[in-house]
């Protein structure tokens, strides 16, 4: 049986899920949403945590988990998820495909593995080549080039286009927040990267993109490299994931001194049609 919890439960700051926080880093960024679904089990093995529905919800299993708390899960995911129309979900790759397979079975809807990412921490920064220019705070009046820069980073990570008009309120935002850093080199932006959570113990960068025909000379590396020693020196570790699908930037992060931590695997469910 599931038992649902708050934001401020230890069981987010306590072994061992600490053990795993870096993997499951996400489930403090919904910790802290305005009603957070938040559930665990008697043994506190498992943790199921979604901020809305039309987000991806986010289940830790402890390493030891045990087959009669792995069944318990599969019965309760189910029964939680039961009346939806919508359904996404991260977990270790091994717990996905289980959860999945049991909910497409007992549901008759067909399932897909729409994302696989490796999670990485920097408990250290491997000093980046250097390269020409420097960090700097993104403000208002770069709106337009960080808005292409969105549109391209969403055509590299998922393959849609968009027009920089249609994110122009989206690198506003992210301006605003003061968290959206750019490598500027002759009074040109060649790169920018993204603070995008600050938790207890980790700050998760995202958003890393430079101009295609800067690529291969540094700037992406300096410019995650010089975030890093910012968190670094507020005694916290830089964290991040990345898509499996792109082994390059993998081993790019490798070279600024990020560690992998452990894989997670993304499951949509297509509730248009039932499944086989």
């Amino acid at each position: 049986m599931l038992i649902r919890f708050q934001g401020n439960d230890s069981i987010l700051d306590s072994r061992p899920f600490t053990d795993d926080e870096v993997q499951f880093n996400l489930l403090h960024l919904v910790r802290e949403s305005e009603s957070p679904y938040l559930f665990t089990n008697k043994n506190r093995s498992i943790i199921i945590g979604q901020s809305a529905l039309k987000y991806p919800a986010w289940i830790w299993t402890e390493n030891n988990i045990t087959d009669d708390d792995i069944k318990e899960l599969k019965d309760d995911f189910t029964e939680l998820y039961k009346d939806v129309d919508i359904l996404t979900f991260v977990a270790k790759p091994d717990i996905a495909i289980l959860l999945a397979e049991h909910y497409s079975k007992v549901k008759h809807k067909n399932y897909s593995i729409s994302l696989q990412m490796e999670s990485f921490q920097c408990p250290s920064v491997i000093e980046a080549k250097q390269v020409n220019g420097r960090l700097r705070q993104a403000t208002i009046k770069d709106s337009i080039i960080i808005s292409e820069f969105l549109s391209g980073f969403v055509y590299d990570c998922f393959g849609k286009e968009t027009t920089s008009e249609e994110q122009l309120e989206t690198a506003k935002m992210y301006i605003a927040s003061k968290n959206l850093y750019i490598w500027e080199c002759d009074s040109k932006i060649i790169s920018m990267a993204n603070i995008a959570h600050n938790s207890k113990r980790n700050v998760r960068i995202n958003e890393v993109y430079t101009i295609p025909d800067m690529r291969g000379k540094g700037f992406g590396a300096k410019i995650v490299s010089e975030l890093c020693k910012i968190i670094l020196s507020e005694h916290k570790t830089p964290v991040l994931y990345t898509d499996l699908r792109n082994p390059a930037s993998n081993k790019a992060y490798k070279n600024v001194g990020f560690t992998e931590c452990g894989k997670v695997t993304q499951i949509s469910f297509n509730f248009e049609s039932d499944g086989i």
